[in-house]
């Protein structure tokens, strides 16, 4: 008992001796505690040599020697904390899992970063990475299967924005490594090279378009980073161009048909061409023949002619 009782009174003479320091120093020990504890209170002070003066975010952060005032007057320079300077702000590009096209440019400032938002500096740098986005390929290839479904024709635009190859057999198209089977007859608009073509697409059926030309299609027809192919084989040479390069004149009855050839797509076709015999009398020769597609050279695999005589009676 006799050693609390001496605890206790040592601990109540420590508190009376503190509190007297504090009593006769006055100011001086609450500023004392002040600097302790560096409350975030706006601090004025002056440097008694140079006479600036300035203010401090904390009491702490006057420096030694300088002696706080009530006030600066005049001039005054103002020290910010750091959670009260302005942040930095700058423009960038930018989309987010909500928002999967690039947007801005948009300033943004401080600490602006979110989980799933993506920002650049520059626009071509943002669509090529959402390009990349697996959540914006996904949302891209369910936009287009509805499309597909609920229209008639439609453009390779929206294709071409989630890249990779588009396939066609009849009544099927294939997006990646989904086959998508469709039942009513669908037109495919798709640019290649110079070329503006059509793919009309039934099911049982699959044709390639280009102006008047239509030729029929066996195998699987495919488009990538904008080039034309059959069965993996490059076509370079378009209905239209064909019959251009042709040179052919008076053509009447066009089939064609473009198919693989061993290991060459080649054209097949067949037509009319009307001529006259001593510029007077009509002769029609059916020809037929084979150009292989690889190139926009014209090179024959085989070719026939065949006269189609006609008889012809004048009455005078």
């Amino acid at each position: 008992m006799e050693k609390k009782s001496l605890i206790k009174f040592l601990g109540v003479g420590i508190f009376f001796v503190f509190y007297s320091i504090i009593f006769a120093q006055g100011n001086s020990a609450a500023n004392f505690l002040n600097d302790i504890f560096c409350i975030q209170v706006v601090t004025p002070a002056k440097n008694p040599v140079t006479g600036e003066c300035k203010e401090f975010p904390t009491p702490c952060d006057v420096p030694p020697g300088w002696v706080k005032v009530e006030k600066c007057f005049g001039s005054v320079i103002t020290i910010p904390s750091e959670e009260k300077r302005v942040p930095t702000c700058k423009e960038y590009f930018w989309y987010d899992e909500k928002n999967l096209n690039c947007q801005g440019p948009k300033t943004f400032c401080g600490f602006f970063m979110y989980k799933g938002l993506y920002v650049f500096e520059k626009k071509e740098v943002c669509e090529k990475s959402l390009l990349e986005n697996p959540k914006f390929i996904e949302k891209k290839k369910t936009e287009i299967k509805k499309e597909m479904q609920e229209r008639d024709q439609i453009s390779f635009e929206e294709f071409e924005k989630i890249g990779g190859k588009i396939s066609f057999l009849p009544g099927v198209v294939e997006l990646g490594n989904e086959r998508i089977n469709l039942e009513q007859e669908k037109k495919f608009i798709a640019k290649v090279g110079e070329s503006t073509l059509e793919i009309l697409l039934s099911q049982d059926k699959l044709k390639l378009k280009e102006g008047d030309r239509i030729s029929e299609v066996e195998g699987t027809l495919s488009i990538e980073d904008g080039k034309l192919f059959l069965e993996g084989k490059e076509i370079k040479l378009t209905p239209d161009l064909l019959i251009e390069k042709l040179n052919i004149q008076n053509l009447l009855n066009l089939e064609m048909k473009l198919k693989l050839e061993g290991e060459n797509p080649v054209y097949w076709i067949r037509f009319t061409q009307e001529n006259k015999v001593l510029g007077i009398f009509p002769l029609k020769i059916q020809r037929e023949m084979e150009v292989v597609a690889q190139t926009q050279e014209v090179k024959k695999l085989r070719e026939s002619k065949k006269p189609l005589f006609q008889f012809w009676f004048f009455k005078f």
